[in-house]
């Protein structure tokens, strides 16, 4: 298969599972109440903590699979000795943390999540059966790595939306027609989990075939894949720290029904960095041929180029969000509470995710140059600082201390890294950087949300479909301003004018 098919498969699949999410959460929070969707928000970050036993061992079998598919003979043989080596490790990891969890679910619905309408009893069996449903997943994300190692992406995607189906659109049935009780809504989706991972366990098991050839655990084959395993699971576990100790540490101090509204939060803030994904999948790689071919300066003129376009496109939605941010809950989701009570907190998540898309592009300059060395001091020392402060902020100010804190770190970050990454990997760069690239769509987007607050548009009182509407045009109406003001958008334009210009003079 194509790396053009494979990554518009990529992009395809995550466009769709992203877009589905973002429909039917609101119904979720509808049909089901605060509470129970904040058990929802509870799950999501439970699963993304526990990917630390992990270990960097799904990395690990896409980067073996790849190697191994490029060899075949007894290179393939061995690779069928580390999954089923990698297997047992993770059924055994697996039920030491369904057990756990099973075991703790109790405390857990009393001591650390603040419930005051659903049934303790309730919470806690909604509690075990995350447990085995994070096991199943976790189990199936083995199978995903090795599946995509062999560049088998079109068929996964088409799995990966057949099942997200299933898990989105599927269980508004059950809410619908059986019941909107929380541990409706999680059974089903263990139901779901188990099929997920026969699903992604078969299409692995027929791409490597030899079912014959199959032995059980092996340390001599699993030993030499850990350096890179730790390396990967190091990296993995500092951003886990940095990203998800703030919604861990706010499922006990908010009340559940609070812990829904910031759940919804956290999903619009993540959509801006959602945004800046396909661009980096596809900048990372290609500034990196440029530099191995000894092409710096091109290398540069197409790094500050996709500064600028992330600037002049990122910064409106940023903007928007921020100040908008109450409006467009409540157009999302038809809930003022959650609107009302989400809007400052979104305010400070959405200007400090739009600060870490800005400021990521100092990291793909380390990438390029294959030294990811400053990289991971960076993430260690900024570990030991943002822990310490989001603790403190999450148990004295709750939600709007932690997102003040992380809009402030980012800030700093932005403002003291960027530069010093810029001085080692592009010396002379970083004052064109700002001045040029990224200031004039930061100063044009302020002055256009000046003008909108100065002009004192008033969208609460409108219908939900106008609001989405009117904040569309008001977004668009900034994204035109930066197109002007930014040289690349000033160069698409005159482009397309000549473009035109010689179309007509031909005919």
């Amino acid at each position: 298969m194509s790396v053009k098919a494979n990554a518009l498969a990529n992009y395809a699949g995550q466009l769709y599972t992203t877009l589905i999410g973002i429909v039917v959460y609101p119904f979720y929070l509808a049909w089901m109440g605060e509470e129970a969707y904040g058990l929802v928000g509870f799950f999501i970050v439970l699963q993304a903590w526990l990917n630390l036993l992990d270990m960097g061992m799904s990395p690990t079998l896409a980067r073996e699979t790849a190697r191994a598919a490029t060899h075949q003979g007894d290179q393939w043989q061995l690779l069928r000795r580390l999954v089923r080596s990698l297997e047992i490790v993770f059924l055994g990891l697996a039920v030491v943390m369904v057990v756990s969890i099973v075991l703790g679910s109790d405390w857990i619905a009393t001591n650390w999540l603040e419930v005051k309408t659903l049934s303790r009893d309730e919470v806690a069996w909604c509690i075990v059966l995350m447990g085995y449903m994070i096991g199943m997943r976790w189990l199936a994300s083995l199978y995903r790595s090795g599946i995509q190692g062999l560049e088998r992406q079109v068929s996964l995607n088409v799995a990966n939306v057949v099942i997200a189906t299933f898990k989105f659109v599927g269980v508004l049935l059950i809410l619908q027609f059986v019941s909107t009780r929380p541990s409706a809504y999680f059974e089903y989706q263990i139901a779901i989990a188990l099929l997920e991972l026969v699903v992604l366990g078969v299409m692995f098991y027929r791409l490597l075939g030899g079912r014959e050839q199959w032995q059980g655990f092996s340390w001599a084959v699993l030993r030499p894949v850990l350096p890179f395993a730790g390396g990967v699971a190091y990296t993995a576990g500092i951003w886990i720290l940095m990203t998800q100790l703030d919604k861990l540490l706010l499922s006990s101090f908010l009340p559940l029904s609070e812990y829904g509204y910031f759940t919804l939060v956290v999903v619009v803030a993540n959509a801006i960095m959602t945004l800046t994904m396909p661009i980096s999948r596809a900048l990372m790689p290609r500034m990196t041929g440029l530099l191995a071919s000894q092409e710096e300066a091109q290398m540069l003129r197409l790094y500050r180029r996709a500064s600028q376009f992330i600037a002049a496109t990122l910064l409106p939605v940023a903007g928007m969000v921020a100040l908008y941010g109450g409006q467009l809950l409540y157009a999302w989701t038809g809930n003022m509470e959650a609107a009302r009570w989400g809007a400052p907190i979104l305010l400070w998540y959405a200007l400090g995710n739009g600060l870490l898309a800005i400021g990521a592009f100092q990291y793909y300059l380390q990438y390029a140059h294959g030294q990811l060395r400053l990289h991971v001091i960076y993430n260690t020392v900024s570990v030991l600082i943002v822990v310490p402060v989001v603790v403190v902020a999450a148990w004295q100010w709750q939600a709007i201390g932690v997102a003040v804190a992380w809009c402030g770190f980012r800030l700093l970050s932005f403002l003291l890294w960027t530069p010093f990454v810029h001085a080692r990997f592009a010396p002379g760069i970083h004052r064109e950087w700002m001045t040029r690239d990224i200031l004039p769509c930061a100063v044009a987007t302020a002055l256009m949300l000046l003008f909108y607050q100065w002009l004192g548009l008033s969208l609460w009182t409108l219908p939900r479909p106008w609001i989405f509407v009117c904040l569309m045009s008001m977004g668009i109406a900034i994204l035109l301003v930066n197109a002007v003001v930014s040289s690349v958008g000033r160069d698409m334009i005159i482009r397309r004018l000549q473009e035109r210009k010689h179309a007509r003079a031909t005919h």
